[in-house]
């Protein structure tokens, strides 16, 4: 089947396998994951579980894996989708696809490709690497002292394939289409493989592995926001209405390609050397069209036309009269790439073995943002938030007339940003004969990232002589008829047919045309306030030893300490602010203060810190075991953060700035894992875990003057504490003992329970960490029997929160996003040994994501994306 599941929170590490109450075979330290590959055939999903579940069983630390059961198996459409099905992980969407991932809570999670950095210098963009490529994801809960540092969640290891792995020729090739429903649109997606291998003489063996993917992907999302509750004075006391009602439809076209080679030679078993070069790129083009209905709070209302939420002063309709209505369309381009170039060699002689490993990486990333606003007064608003998506009803005024509207702001945001980084390591260790100590391990690792980042943000609105507004019908020819009038299912409770702006009308050069009709003559610039350089050197060392004792009480594990230097060279421009005078004298008048000029601004720091690591394996039986492990972890602030750049948002009055003087955040963990395997295809574990976490971010906000505006300027600093505990539960198991073709099916089941606290900007404040559900499931049936292979996979997470809202009626209120599911299935036949057709659903529940302020009677987002289907072939020679 195209992307059948052999994946699970009990999928495991891959560390070469050992018979139980025996020491780990000896891999490179951090590479387990790419050494043992060739000791096991996979050829379904049943030996796909059996392999994965035997790593995870003979692992010496907590660690669970994604397995591709065949080349071009990995289930799910990315590696972040695929990631969704381990227990303790959950995952964020960017437009219904996977983007970002928490684990056990945490959102701090280091990442690399086959053991290394990625192309932003530190991290790899998860979601940005086609599922096609690779052989398998490895998810360390607990670190080892020979892993790379810089995920206090954890560390998420992607895997490609090597040539040596299978060795003889390999031809691997699928296509897949992939139609999504809201666009009507079918889709490519394609991959192929190429490896082979050879005798090179005396036991010497050669081997060269290219390949590729292609995915497209078409797809549209319609989002409704009716706004913070705020007060209604003129209404009465204690009345929560929606503060405005923003909605928003978009298409987007997103391409990605993912190419890999590889060359392998071992002149003989004890020594090889390998080269690998890896390009990804991910391009994005997107329009979105909407109407935005402001300032609603102290509005007129309609006599008559309040009505509460039962039992509650929220309201739930109202009609509003002279309301400011906006129409607005925006052309958004991104793209990013990123090339590696790595290599190394491997050597064993008896008890010792060395490791050497370097690479190069190059990335870039371009953002290009260009939107028109046209404003206009609505006579008449009504709204219904009971309703969904929530009504709101513009009678009064033509939207679809230009003549309707005045041309408002013209804004332009552009992010150029540059990466470099150079990393070396070498291992090395030797095994030892001694009842206790089975090897002692030692290595050292370099890094050089270099970062540059220039930023253009530009808002100005065009006028007419006299500072007259410009009419939209003066220019005609930039505007059309919404061309997404059709958004959830075409409902007449919001506005549909409203006149918007050809986006194809400022992309490229076609923005400067435009403004220079608007009249507006500022230019666009790039300031050097928005532009950083920041350059990062790192020195670590670790020494590390594993034991293992066959006695009466037998275990094993790993005991060691990394040690890490970072150098930190920030440069770049910071306003500089003086104090308002008059400002300042007390609380109902804090200080305001105002932009004097610019500054250069230059900073070194430097900082040790020293991470030791404990994982031991009890062993009660064969099949009954015990895991313990305890560290300490560091996750560096990311490079936005540490920039001393300004970027302001002049429409909205408010600003952000980075903090070169930010520390590492910094963790304390423990965890314990009981684990039972009654066969190889069957298992069962409960996970329990605590992390205590020092130097969390929080953002502060302070008035400050800038060219004359006052803005609300955000900066990060070092200033909170948090807490994390949880436990998770999972197992799975094929049915063997139901009669004939029953016994193909399986099951694979987890459960994860995380209850964390974490101090906040309000003095003496605790929330739950933002984004963390508390309570989190997923569950698959699988069924593979006869050369049919089929699965159904549902995940769910409960509500969460997300941040602190503060107004006129509300006093840190929490914003939540309520529980949400999703559901994919799968079906594949194999025509003969080297064909398989393949059929599959995502998104089958059309999974909704919508928020409220505190109590569901204050609703806010209401978001839905799109279901795909895919169907296609794959064929292996």
């Amino acid at each position: 089947m195209g992307t059948a599941l052999a994946v699970s929170g009990v999928l495991a590490l891959p560390a070469a396998a050992q018979v139980a109450g025996t020491p780990a075979a000896q891999t490179a330290p951090g590479d387990e994951a790419v050494t043992s590959d060739s000791e096991i055939v996979v050829t379904g999903i049943r030996a796909s579980l059996q392999s994965a579940q035997a790593r995870k069983q003979n692992a010496d630390s907590v660690v669970d894996s994604i397995v591709a059961e065949d080349i071009g198996k990995l289930p799910d459409v990315n590696v972040t989708e695929a990631l969704q099905r381990v227990s303790g992980v959950q995952i964020g969407r960017d437009r219904g696809e996977g983007s970002g991932i928490t684990i056990r809570g945490l959102s701090q999670v280091a990442s690399t490709f086959n053991g290394r950095s990625g192309g932003n210098g530190r991290g790899v963009d998860l979601e940005n690497i086609p599922a096609e490529l690779i052989s398998r994801v490895d998810v360390y809960k607990t670190p080892s002292a020979d892993l790379i540092e810089g995920g206090i969640g954890g560390l998420v290891n992607v895997v490609t394939r090597k040539p040596l792995d299978t060795p003889g020729l390999t031809l691997s090739g699928s296509a897949r289409a992939r139609y999504s429903d809201i666009p009507d649109k079918v889709d490519p997606m394609l991959s192929a493989l190429a490896s082979n291998t050879w005798d090179a003489g005396d036991g010497g063996e050669f081997g060269v592995l290219v390949s590729g993917a292609l995915q497209k992907r078409t797809f549209q999302s319609e989002a409704i926001s009716v706004g913070a509750p705020v007060g209604q004075p003129a209404i009465g006391p204690g009345v929560a209405s929606l503060s405005e009602q923003y909605q928003v439809a978009l298409v987007s076209d997103r391409r990605r390609i993912g190419i890999d080679g590889v060359i392998q030679y071992k002149p003989n078993p004890d020594l090889e050397f390998y080269v690998q070069g890896t390009y990804q790129d991910s391009n994005q083009l997107q329009e979105a069209y909407g109407l935005y209905i402001r300032n609603l709070r102290g509005r007129t209302f309609v006599p008559g036309s309040v009505e509460y939420f039962e039992g509650t002063r929220d309201v739930a309709a109202i009609s509003f009269t002279n309301v400011p209505t906006r129409s607005f369309a925006a052309d958004r381009d991104a793209y990013e790439e990123s090339w590696q170039v790595a290599g190394g060699v491997k050597w064993d002689s008896g008890p010792a073995h060395l490791v050497v490993d370097g690479a190069y990486t190059r990335g870039n990333g371009q953002l290009f943002y260009t939107e028109l606003n046209l404003d206009t007064t609505a006579p008449q608003i009504d709204f219904d938030v009971r309703t969904l998506p929530g009504q709101a009803q513009v009678s009064g005024v033509d939207l679809a007339n230009p003549d309707s509207f005045a041309i408002a702001s013209l804004g332009r945001n552009i992010n150029l940003s540059e990466t470099e980084s150079k990393q070396v390591r070498g291992d090395i260790w030797f095994d030892i004969d001694d009842p206790l100590t089975r090897s002692l391990h030692f290595g050292v690792r370099y890094t050089d990232a270099d970062v540059d980042q220039q930023q253009l943000r530009f808002n100005q609105t065009g006028r007419g002589p006299g500072g007259t507004p410009l009419r939209a019908s003066a220019f005609a020819d930039l505007f059309i008829p919404n061309p997404l009038n059709d958004q959830f299912n075409g409902t007449d409770l919001i506005e549909q047919d409203y006149v918007t702006v050809d986006p194809a009308q400022l992309d490229g050069d076609g923005f400067d045309t435009v403004r220079t009709r608007l009249g507006i003559t500022v230019p666009a610039e790039f300031n050097p306030l928005f532009g950083y350089t920041i350059g990062e050197k790192t020195l670590a060392g670790y020494a590390m030893s594993k034991f293992a004792s066959d006695g009466a009480l037998r275990f094993d594990g790993n005991v060691g300490v990394r040690i890490i230097r970072t150098q930190l060279d920030v440069v770049g421009t910071r306003a500089v602010f003086t104090q308002r005078p008059g400002t300042g004298t007390g609380p109902a008048n804090p200080p305001v203060f105002e932009q004097t000029g610019i500054a250069p601004v230059e900073i070194d720091s430097s900082y040790t810190s020293v991470l030791p690591s404990a994982n031991i394996r009890i062993l009660f039986t064969d099949d009954l075991q015990l895991r313990l492990a305890a560290a300490k972890t560091l996750t560096r602030p990311g490079f936005s953060s540490l920039s001393p750049t300004l970027s302001l948002v002049p429409g909205q009055r408010t600003g952000s700035a980075g903090n070169p003087d930010l520390q590492p955040l910094e963790s304390d963990q423990l965890d314990a894992s009981l684990e039972w395997y009654p066969s190889p295809t069957s298992s069962a574990y409960i996970a329990g875990f605590y992390r205590e976490i020092g130097n969390f971010l929080v953002t502060r906000t302070s008035p400050q003057t800038i060219d004359g505006v006052d803005y609300s300027i955000s900066r990060p600093t070092n200033e909170l504490g948090g807490k994390i505990k949880g436990f998770e539960v999972g197992g799975q198991a094929f049915f063997d003992f139901l009669p004939g073709a029953l016994s193909g099916f399986g099951a694979q089941a987890n459960y994860t329970f995380v209850d964390s606290q974490t101090d906040t900007s309000v003095p003496g404040l605790q929330t739950p960490i933002a984004n963390l559900s508390r309570h989190a499931f997923n569950t698959s049936l699988f069924y593979e029997a006869g050369g049919l292979s089929a699965r159904i996979a549902y995940n769910w997470r409960d509500q969460f929160y997300s941040s602190l809202l503060s107004n006129d009626i509300v006093t840190n209120e929490p914003i939540y996003t309520r529980a949400r599911d999703w559901l994919d299935a799968s079906v594949g036949y194999d025509i003969n040994d080297r064909l398989t057709v393949t059929l599959e659903g995502n998104n089958l529940l059309r999974s909704k994501t919508r928020t409220f302020y505190g109590v569901p009677t204050r609703p806010g987002n209401y978001e839905r994306d799109t279901m795909s289907f895919m169907a296609g072939v794959r064929v292996t020679l």
